[in-house]
């Protein structure tokens, strides 16, 4: 498979589904320390109405009151220690629209085929640039800020991408055994997996890798389309 080739399916992959990429990594993001943030603001855990998580908080939530969401769990753990209730938050929302897109079941396979040829526009692109002597791994992992915009973007590019691709592809990988259910719920694979996709798996270090690694993937998407089009602009 020549490099042409691969650049073209980069491409025509790239282009109508980066905007997607891009909501998605951000709002990985925005989730990697959602546990944290919830923690220290004295917001209490999120959980489906009478769901086996409100039990092991130490009480299941309290019936709807009058037909409202929103009843507090007065038992803690320490996942939750300000209690759990069934009112979603901000990082509710936040979920459902990273894991669908806020579009119902046709966002969730959105989300999930794009996340699955996300991992055919990242192996196309790493064998794309693949350094082919020792001056060019070099500068595949250095962004050069002193030879004009167009090559600042590139690097912003395809450095950047070089730095987290492993990564990236981690996230994409168990994001699609989410989004495709190809592992079982309740298993100790599925806890593996869930820990690997946010990062928990190596404590705090980990997780902040997880949150910038998302955010470079964002950016990903943007500078692609900026050299994609100054290029044919000035054509």
């Amino acid at each position: 498979m020549t490099r042409r080739l691969l650049y073209s399916i980069h491409l025509w992959l790239s282009l109508p589904l980066g905007i997607i990429v891009m909501l998605i990594c951000l709002s990985g993001a925005t989730l990697v320390f959602k546990a944290e943030i919830r923690n220290a603001l004295g917001m209490p855990k999120v959980v489906a109405p009478h769901g086996h998580h409100a039990s092991k908080a130490g009480r299941t939530a309290k019936p709807f009151d009058g037909g409202r969401k929103g009843a507090v769990a007065h038992g803690k753990s320490k996942d939750a220690p300000y209690g759990v209730t069934t009112k979603r938050d901000f990082f509710s929302y936040v979920t459902k629209f990273h894991t669908s897109l806020m579009a119902g079941s046709v966002g969730k396979a959105v989300v999930a085929y794009t996340t699955l040829l996300l991992i055919f526009i990242l192996i196309s692109g790493l064998w794309i640039c693949l350094p082919r002597n020792g001056r060019q791994w070099r500068q595949r992992f250095s962004i050069e800020r002193r030879r004009g915009r167009q090559r600042l973007l590139f690097d912003l590019h395809v450095s950047l991408g070089y730095w987290v691709v492993l990564w990236l592809l981690l996230l994409a990988v168990t994001g699609v055994c989410f989004g495709l259910h190809l592992v079982p719920k309740g298993t100790a694979a599925m806890k593996i997996m869930h820990e690997l996709h946010v990062g928990s798996w190596g404590g705090t270090v980990t997780k902040a890798i997880t949150f910038a690694v998302s955010i470079v993937g964002a950016t990903l998407p943007a500078t692609g389309y900026w050299l994609y089009f100054r290029k044919h602009c000035r054509k």
